[in-house]
């Protein structure tokens, strides 16, 4: 009778001696995924603006983008009527500015944070500046 508990804290023995090695061989590999959704934050904003100078260039300074669209934003300069001939220098950039009262300066395809140099060039347009805004709008869902 003595044998029989004996012989299965041997068997328990043995598998407890084994189990390190097995453990060792498994791989230790992990891998975790966090998914969030956030709120839609788009911004601008100037810094270093100044005032028009008598050459006809207006230094807007620096136009800082941010916007987290997974789609994208696009940036729309509101500007007077009649300003074709004028120019927006966007990082050494050359944009004409439309004949209308608008026009789309960024159009980006993915959520980005860009600071860039920015100058109005008004190229002799007859057209008063009496007015200039910016606008951002992040494109897709919105959250």
């Amino acid at each position: 009778m003595r044998m029989r508990p004996l012989m299965t804290s041997g068997v328990l023995l043995a598998v407890c001696a084994a189990t390190p090695a097995f453990a060792s061989a498994v791989s230790e590999v992990a891998s975790f995924r966090f998914t969030a959704v956030v709120k839609t934050v788009c911004r601008l904003e100037f810094a270093n603006m100044a005032a028009p100078q008598a050459n006809d260039v207006v230094d807007l300074g620096q136009l800082t983008q941010l916007c987290n669209s997974r789609a994208g934003y696009r940036v729309t300069m509101v500007h007077p009527t009649n300003m074709g001939g004028a120019t927006l220098m966007l990082d050494g950039r050359s944009i004409p500015l439309s004949d209308g009262n608008e026009t789309v300066i960024v159009d980006e395809n993915r959520p980005k944070l860009q600071v860039s140099d920015a100058a109005l060039y008004l190229n002799d347009s007859d057209t008063q500046l009496s007015s200039l805004s910016f606008r951002i709008e992040p494109k897709g869902a919105i959250y």
